[in-house]
């Protein structure tokens, strides 16, 4: 019976698994940890190749340096100590008095304070050091052949002890002789520097990212029928040209917006004088069945026709002011009160708001009429929501089903399929209410109201 060789499995590394981590994770740091602003991306951009190089430098350039001085400098001190250590083994030093005399001259000279012990040892066993600078020196020490014993006294100096034939000669080293200013002065200076330019590169790209703002700021100030006649492209080319295009895109907006009002009220005026000769001829004629759906019938012309007019001119030229919210929505509501319509109003703080006045209560007043159309109480609240006045209208009518609530805010969209328009209106009410919100930055939502019926939600910015 032949035994079968062992399977081997061959594992083979997945590129692309790894890379598809990579990806991963650099989506999530720059969705969590990344700043979000331009400004800070750009510093970002500039500070981490500025810290990797520092640190570079620092890793190749200053270890290395740190490494040549520190050999240098031990080397030096130990030549100077093996110096003096050979001279009181000569036989030309001999008594305590020239022994005394020559270490005191040392001294002064190399700026060491060396001292003598007549029949001393040092210990047999030296334990190791973990100082790297200790290290060097007894590296450079040990080139002598003396056994040599060194510790520190106190944080400022080293003590260093050679054990010669007649005694112990001790050396007292300051710990400034084991360092060069020329490391320190070579940070200071690229530290500062690094900081210099790592400014000066702050201030040129605020002055970039300003020419980025004011575009946005003019772009969104147009997008709510604010023209900023002091804006100009300025900055880089690319963001200049992009102002220049902006101006461009806003001139023929707003030429094609005058166009079309322009058209539409002279389509106003011819059709308001044929409709004004069929009422009067109506008015001639018998009081009959045929006379009065006639008559019906050109009301209603005329009503969809001022209501389209309406909406097509939007806006206006009206320009933004700043009022109380409070008042403009009180006085929507008493009128509507007069006319019979039960509506509860509730305010949860007063609110001061900057806006197109005449907009905003013609928006309301669409609001709040639908819900006086279609229930039979209503009840209105007017607060804060993240920087936004948010005004609520519930009532208690039959509602919107869920899935018709985006179609209703198209132009002429009516639930109520009949033709009577006192019932259905003429299907801008919606429309022209959310136009107004959205001109001024904000929107309509509709959902259920807790009274069985539609809420209608408006949010307007407070700095619009």
């Amino acid at each position: 019976m032949t035994r079968q060789a062992p399977k081997t499995h061959i594992v083979r590394f997945d590129w692309r698994s790894v890379w598809d981590w990579i990806r991963y994770g650099e989506r999530m740091l720059r969705k969590h940890i990344f700043p979000k602003g331009l400004l800070f991306r750009f510093i970002l951009i500039i500070i981490l190749p500025l810290i990797l190089l520092q640190a570079l430098v620092l890793l190749f350039f200053y270890d290395r340096h740190w490494d040549t001085i520190s050999r240098r400098l031990a080397s030096d001190i130990a030549g100077e100590i093996g110096a003096v250590a050979d001279m009181i083994q000569s036989a030309d030093i001999v008594s305590p008095t020239e022994q005394t005399a020559f270490l005191q001259a040392m001294s002064h000279s190399l700026g060491m304070t060396f001292a003598f012990e007549p029949g001393a040892h040092i210990p047999d066993h030296i334990p190791p050091t973990q100082d790297k600078t200790v290290r060097t020196l007894v590296r450079a020490l040990n080139e002598m052949t003396y056994p040599v014993l060194i510790h520190e006294s106190d944080g400022s100096q080293k003590i260093v002890r050679l054990q010669l034939d007649s005694g112990v000669l001790t050396a007292e080293i300051q710990r400034k002789r084991f360092f060069s200013s020329t490391v320190d002065v070579f940070l200071i200076w690229m530290i500062g520097f690094s900081i210099l330019l790592f400014w000066i590169a702050f201030l040129f790209m605020k002055n970039q990212v300003r020419s980025i703002v004011r575009l946005s700021q003019a772009a969104e100030s147009f997008g709510r029928g604010q023209i900023r006649e002091d804006f100009k492209p300025e900055g880089a080319t690319e963001v200049k040209q992009a102002g220049l295009s902006f101006l461009s895109m806003k001139n023929r907006i707003q030429k094609y917006v005058t166009e079309r009002t322009t058209m539409l009220s002279g389509v106003s005026h011819d059709l308001r004088t044929p409709l004004t000769r069929m009422k009067l001829q109506l008015s001639m004629m018998p009081d009959t069945e045929t006379t009065r759906d006639l008559t019906a019938d050109v009301t209603e012309m005329e009503n969809m026709l001022e209501a389209y007019l309406s909406f097509a001119r939007g806006e206006g030229k009206e320009q933004p002011d700043c009022i109380n919210l409070n008042r403009l929505v009180e006085d929507l509501i008493d009128k509507l009160r007069k006319s019979g319509q039960i509506i509860d109003f509730h305010a949860e703080q007063d609110i001061t708001l900057t806006c197109r006045p005449n907009n905003v209560s013609r928006a309301l007043m669409n609001l709040l009429t639908n819900a006086g159309r279609y229930a039979d109480r209503a009840n209105v609240t007017l607060g804060l929501y993240r920087g936004m006045a948010r005004i609520i209208v519930d009532d208690d009518g039959p509602g919107i089903p869920a899935d018709k609530r985006t179609t209703v805010f198209r132009a002429f969209t009516r639930l109520e399929t009949s033709r009577n328009t006192h019932t259905g209106g003429i299907g801008l009410g919606l429309t022209i209410a959310r136009d107004v919100a959205l001109a001024h930055g904000g929107d309509i939502y509709l959902e259920d109201s807790p009274m069985g019926g539609l809420r209608a939600i408006m949010l307007i910015p407070i700095g619009t």
